[in-house]
């Protein structure tokens, strides 16, 4: 069943268009990342849904009512901001509370709930505290527990964790999935960091320059992305000039080297870029892959991977090997060869 539903959302301040023909529809207790680059488009439709913006044009409906034209009051929705927004001079209980308090809850209500949304993200000792006597990573939690007070149909959350430190984020995120699927709430969830996305979300919609340029679970995403711009904005990937020489059999041409592919999609002949993830590369030639060879450009360490640029034909290949003590790695200058399966690659 479907929850929350965009209807073609457009939204444009002046002349200028940030959000174009936006069709989304989220299920019950449902987890959807909006990613994408600053300026995409994803915040605004966020504040749409929240009734911070109004759309210039299309439909919003939550739980099968249209609240287009709603204000934000009326929509039962929960909102946790990139700053967190706590009120400085209320206690971590009060703050959780206030929504409650607005809506003119009962004393005894609104304590319950309190208590109940301070056992759920953990924090039922500093109930007492004020926002400056917490950590970033506290005050992020009790944010999210206000917005949850309200027992909200949709929870949506802008860029909660940006501000955070890597370690920091990584529990919190976490504990945000954890909390989500134990509620089972419908959650909207905008990020630019595609970790995050990919760890947290049932489905991801890629967004650029205001459109959707995919929706899909993190594995379609990542394994079978429909754009280049998806390929190029979650993870990392080789995208080099090739030529179709063959259509039907899925052979490309790359300078002087020969690639088969099982995915050419719609080309047909004439110039275009094969993809391949540098995770897909294996050294050595094997016979019945693809293999390229190249001279070793540059080698990088990264912790659990040593990425190696190779030179092939003019153009830079990254190969991701795994770290081990044992690995020994290549030098600059050094030729390689590379093989990787037809499946693995394809064809913009």
């Amino acid at each position: 069943m479907d929850h929350l539903e965009l209807v073609h959302v457009r939204k444009s301040f002046g002349s200028a268009v940030a959000v174009e023909d936006f069709n989304l529809s989220v299920r019950q207790g449902e987890f959807v990342s909006f990613l994408g680059p600053s300026g995409c488009g994803k915040t605004t439709t966020l504040r749409m849904i929240a009734g911070f913006e109004l759309p210039t044009a299309g439909t919003i409906l939550i739980g099968g009512k249209d609240l287009t034209y709603a204000p934000p009051h009326k929509r039962n929705v929960g909102m946790v901001f990139q700053s967190y927004a706590l009120f400085p001079n209320m206690t971590v209980a009060q703050n959780v509370g206030y929504g409650l308090k607005v809506a003119g809850k009962p004393r005894a209500e609104i304590e319950k709930r309190v208590s109940e949304m301070l056992a759920l993200i953990q924090m039922e000792q500093f109930a007492g505290r004020y926002p400056h006597q917490l950590s970033g990573g506290q005050q992020q939690r009790v944010a999210l527990a206000r917005a949850l007070a309200i027992r909200p149909q949709v929870l949506l959350l802008d860029e909660p964790l940006s501000a955070l430190d890597a370690k920091i984020r990584l529990e919190l995120r976490q504990e945000i999935r954890r909390i989500q699927q134990q509620l089972g709430i419908t959650t909207v969830y905008v990020t630019h960091d595609q970790e995050e996305a990919l760890s947290l979300s049932d489905r991801i919609v890629v967004m650029s320059q205001g459109r959707i340029e995919q929706v899909g679970t993190p594995s379609e995403i990542y394994n079978e992305p429909a754009t280049a711009f998806v390929a190029q904005f979650v993870g990392h990937i080789n995208l080099l000039p090739v030529e179709v020489v063959d259509f039907a059999d899925g052979w490309v041409r790359m300078g002087t080297q020969l690639v088969r592919t099982k995915r050419l999609g719609s080309l047909n002949g004439g110039n275009a870029r094969l993809a391949v993830r540098p995770e897909e590369l294996k050294l050595g030639a094997v016979e019945g892959f693809n293999n390229l060879c190249g001279r070793v450009a540059s080698v990088t360490y990264l912790g659990s991977i040593i990425r190696v640029h190779l030179n092939v034909d003019g153009h830079t290949l990254a190969l991701d090997m795994f770290n081990e003590r044992r690995l020994q790695m290549p030098s600059v200058g050094e030729t390689l060869s590379v093989h990787f399966s037809a499946e693995a690659c394809w064809v913009f």
